[in-house]
C-alpha cells in the first residue's frame, strides 16, 4: 500500500495514466492535449490525488550530453554538476545528471550524463493540474530511462546495445553501454516506418552518428533490440539482420509480459504501459524536475516515514500486549495447578493426620516443654565455684565484713556460664576516716578483679557522697556521730567457659 503510485507517460499529443501497486496494474486511459482532455485527465487526478506521482516525458525535445568531472563529494559535487548544467543547458528548467560510473585509471574521474528537456511548454498544462490538485511529485525523468530498466529485465547480455521501441506511432532509439544510457532520441511522425527500411535507416543513421560522436568504438559491432507490440518493425529486422555491423534480436509481446511479470492480453490491448510497468518501483537516477516542484513529494516521504515509525510501534505494542497476555494466562494457568496441588496435599495431609493416635496433651504445652528442657540442659554457673572465688577474695581482705551476697545467672549459652555478683559489705572497725576507708575498698576491689572468673568490678554504692551536685551537712567534733562501719557495695561479673 505504501508504494503505491501514479505513473504517468506524457508526450506532446497526449498522457497516459497507469495506477501502479505491487502485484497489481491498472490503466486509467489516456487524454489529448486539448480542453476535453484536460479536464478529464484532471478529474483522473483529482481522484487520485493522495498518490505520489512519476512523470515520463517522449518528446522529441530532448538532449543527453557525456562528460567526465573531477571526483568531488558533498557541497562541492553539487555546486560543480549545477555549474555544468548550466553551461550545457543554459536556462533550462527541466535538466538533471546522473553520475553514472567511475574511471578506474588517471584521476579516476566521475562520469555523468547530464539530459534536459529543451521544450517544456507543452509539460506545463499537465504539471499544473498535478500542482492544482496538490500532487506528490516525485519527479520527472525521459522514457530512455524507462526503456533502461526494460532492458535490465529483458537481461541482454551485450555491452553496447541500441534499444528500438515504437509507440504512440514514433521510434525511440536508445544506446546503452554497460546497461547505462548514453544516448537517445525520438523520431516523430505519424508512420516512421510506412517505407520499407525505413526504421533500419534510421538506425544505421544513429549509428555513425554515435561513432562520429566517439560515443561508440568504430571497431564494435551494435546489437539492436527491436521492441514493438505491433510487429511493424519486421522490414527492419529482415534489413539488419542481413548488415554484419549489427546483431539483431527481435523482443516479441509475450517476451516482454515475462520480464515485466504481466498478462499477455493486457499488454497487447494497452501496449502504451510497456515503459511504464518497466520503471514502476524504480528509483529515479535521471531527476530532470526543479527542486521547487519536488517539495510537497518531500513532505509526502516524511508523513509516510512518520506512519510507518508509527504503526511499527503500534505493531510492537501489539506484539508486547499479546506478550504479555500469553505471559499473564501462563501464570494464571500455573497459579491454578499449584492451588489444584495444595488442595491435594491439604487432603492427604487430613486424611493421614486421622490416622494419628490422640494427643491428650496441647502442641503449645509441648513447645513450652521442650524449651524448658533446653534452658534445663544449657550450661549454667555453678555456685560453688562463684562462691570459692568470692571467698578468696574476702579472706584475702579481713577488714571487710561481708554483710549480703546476691547473684544472678546470665542468658545460658552452649560455651559460657555468666553471672552477675553483687556483695553488701562494710569495713570494720572504721575510725571515721573516709580517704582511708576509700583506699581500703580500692584494694578489696582490685583483689577482686585479680581473682579468675570475676570481671567488670564495679563500685555501686559508696560510704562516701561522691555527687558533686549534693549538700554538704553534719557536725564537726562529735565522736558520737562517726559510725561504727563504713558500708558500700560493689558488683562483679563472672563468667567461665562451660564444662
Amino acid at each position: 500500500m505504501f508504494n503505491r503510485q501514479l505513473i504517468l507517460l506524457a508526450t506532446p499529443r497526449q498522457i497516459g495514466v497507469l495506477d501502479w501497486r505491487p502485484g497489481r496494474l491498472r490503466w486509467l486511459g489516456e487524454h489529448p492535449a486539448t480542453g476535453t482532455g484536460l479536464a478529464a485527465f484532471a478529474a483522473v487526478i483529482a481522484r487520485h490525488a493522495h498518490l505520489p506521482a512519476t512523470v515520463l516525458v517522449d518528446s522529441v525535445d530532448e538532449d543527453y550530453r557525456t562528460e567526465s568531472l573531477p571526483h568531488v563529494q558533498g557541497p562541492a559535487r553539487a555546486a560543480l554538476v549545477m555549474r555544468k548544467l548550466r553551461q550545457a543547458f543554459r536556462n533550462a528548467q527541466f535538466a538533471g545528471a546522473w553520475r553514472q560510473t567511475r574511471d578506474t585509471a588517471g584521476r579516476r574521474d566521475d562520469r555523468y550524463l547530464f539530459a534536459a528537456l529543451t521544450d517544456h511548454e507543452w509539460l506545463v498544462p499537465w504539471l499544473s493540474v498535478l500542482q492544482r490538485e496538490r500532487v506528490p511529485l516525485v519527479g520527472v525523468t525521459p522514457m530512455a530511462m524507462a526503456c533502461q530498466h526494460l532492458l535490465a529485465r529483458l537481461r541482454a547480455p551485450e555491452a553496447h546495445v541500441l534499444m528500438a521501441c515504437r509507440l504512440h506511432n514514433s521510434l525511440r532509439l536508445s544506446y546503452y553501454q554497460d546497461g547505462m544510457l548514453r544516448f537517445s532520441r525520438l523520431i516523430a511522425g505519424e508512420t516512421p516506418t510506412q517505407l520499407p527500411g525505413g526504421a533500419a535507416d534510421e538506425i544505421a543513421k544513429t549509428q555513425l552518428y554515435l561513432i562520429g560522436q566517439r560515443i561508440l568504438p568504430r571497431d564494435v559491432r551494435l546489437h539492436v533490440l527491436l521492441l514493438d507490440p505491433t510487429a511493424q518493425l519486421d522490414p527492419a529486422f529482415t534489413a539488419l539482420g542481413a548488415d554484419p555491423a549489427f546483431s539483431v534480436r527481435r523482443v516479441d509481446v509475450a517476451e516482454v509480459a515475462r520480464a515485466l511479470r504481466i498478462p499477455d492480453d493486457f499488454l497487447l490491448a494497452t501496449p502504451d504501459i510497456v515503459p511504464l510497468a518497466a520503471i514502476a518501483g524504480k528509483p529515479l537516477r535521471l531527476n530532470l524536475a526543479p527542486a521547487a516542484a519536488l517539495q510537497r513529494y518531500s513532505l509526502f516521504r516524511w508523513q509516510r516515514s512518520l506512519q510507518a515509525v508509527a504503526g511499527g510501534i503500534a505493531l510492537a505494542g501489539l506484539v508486547a500486549t499479546a506478550v504479555l497476555w500469553l505471559h499473564a494466562e501462563s501464570l494464571r494457568e500455573r497459579t491454578h495447578q499449584l492451588d489444584l496441588e495444595t488442595r491435594q496435599i491439604n487432603a492427604r495431609y487430613e486424611a493421614i493426620a486421622r490416622t494419628f493416635p490422640r494427643q491428650d496433651i496441647a502442641p503449645e504445652q509441648l513447645a513450652q516443654t521442650v524449651a524448658v528442657a533446653r534452658t534445663l540442659e544449657a550450661p549454667g554457673s555453678d555456685p560453688l565455684t562463684m562462691m570459692t572465688r568470692v571467698s578468696a577474695a574476702l579472706d584475702a581482705a579481713p577488714d571487710i565484713a561481708l554483710e549480703s551476697l546476691a547473684w544472678t545467672a546470665g542468658a545460658p549459652t552452649s560455651t559460657v556460664a555468666d553471672a552477675a555478683i553483687r556483695l553488701d559489705a562494710a569495713l570494720a572497725p572504721f575510725d571515721g576516716n573516709y580517704r582511708v576507708a576509700m583506699q581500703r575498698i580500692e584494694g578489696f576491689m582490685q583483689t577482686l578483679g585479680r581473682e579468675p572468673s570475676l570481671h567488670d568490678v564495679r563500685l555501686n554504692a559508696s560510704p562516701v557522697d561522691t555527687d558533686p551536685g549534693s549538700s554538704l551537712s553534719g557536725k564537726s567534733h562529735n565522736a558520737a556521730a562517726v559510725p561504727q562501719r563504713a558500708r558500700f557495695s560493689v558488683e562483679v561479673r563472672y563468667s567461665e567457659p562451660a564444662p
